[in-house]
């Protein structure tokens, strides 16, 4: 038998890294970040306690390593469509590909809200979710076209909503009318300018 290239190994401990996030994932989300373990986790993934350790140094640091990844996969979705020109069809890009998250991938985005809203998770992520916000700041401008101030609270305003969205899609399941609030968020955002009346 041959022995296993790099590569292999690495596609290795990164399946095996998947397996411990989406675990723990889960029973933040279900049982509780406080009330759960690194033990919960291992027998949730199906993998050695020990193995865990070998990825991660404790549970805070799976816990950050779950944000990292959906800040990444957010930083991808939006850096993706920044090779379209015009300002209000990337930011319409954007909403459609947030919307197409929620729906392809229900369970993912239900845990992640979930999990965030408890209190040990607050606690844990304080440091994490201010360097996040520094990061909203600099991408709004670029994602908008528009002055700093402006971008930001255009986009925290889109963020408030889509928050609210999800929330409710957690709730109310299939029958909540994610293809008409998304219809209705671009004819409010990405619509024309309104021009400011002179005084």
């Amino acid at each position: 038998m041959a022995p296993r290239r790099p590569e292999q190994f690495e596609a290795i401990r990164e399946k095996s890294r998947e397996k411990i996030l989406a675990a723990s994932l889960e029973l933040f989300a279900n049982k509780g970040y406080d009330a759960t373990s690194i033990d919960n986790i291992a027998k949730k993934a199906g993998i050695s306690k020990g193995l865990i350790y070998n990825y991660f140094e404790s549970k805070k640091s799976i816990l950050l390593a779950i944000f990292d990844d959906a800040m990444k996969m957010g930083e991808e979705l939006l850096m993706g469509q920044m090779n379209i020109k015009d300002p209000v069809l990337r930011k319409k890009a954007i909403i459609e590909l947030t919307f197409d998250m929620i729906k392809q991938r229900p369970d993912y985005v239900k845990f992640l809200t979930v999990m965030a809203l408890q209190p040990g998770v607050m606690a844990d992520t304080k440091d994490f979710t201010k360097n996040a916000y520094k990061k909203t700041e600099e991408w709004s401008k670029l994602i908008t076209g528009k002055a700093k101030k402006e971008a930001v609270i255009d986009t925290l305003m889109i963020g408030a909503m889509m928050d609210g969205i999800t929330l409710n899609f957690i709730i109310y399941g299939e029958q909540y009318p994610l293809d008409e609030l998304k219809q209705e968020i671009i004819k409010l955002y990405c619509g024309p300018e309104k021009k400011k009346k002179k005084k």
